[in-house]
């Protein structure tokens, strides 16, 4: 007979209108980077990250998202 499995519960679910803001932030700080570090996966990836990161803390609005998502970046190397 088949083993049962626990039901687990999945923390990081946002509701639509949070994800809506979240994906909002996401864009701003993107467009905020410089162009090469734009293109970086890893640079995206961490503003996604200190997105949601933020939001689970209860932020729900975007330009603190945004800011939060960018601070300690100070200014990102240009790649030549």
């Amino acid at each position: 007979m088949g083993e049962v499995l626990p039901f687990v519960r999945r923390r990081n679910v946002f509701d639509p209108d949070l994800t809506s803001v979240m994906g909002n932030a996401y864009d701003e700080a993107v467009a905020t980077v410089s162009e090469s570090a734009r293109d970086e996966l890893v640079i995206r990836e961490l503003i996604a990250k200190r997105i949601m990161k933020t939001a689970r803390t209860g932020v729900v609005d975007r330009e603190q998202l945004c800011k939060s998502a960018l601070s300690g970046f100070g200014r990102l190397p240009h790649r030549a």
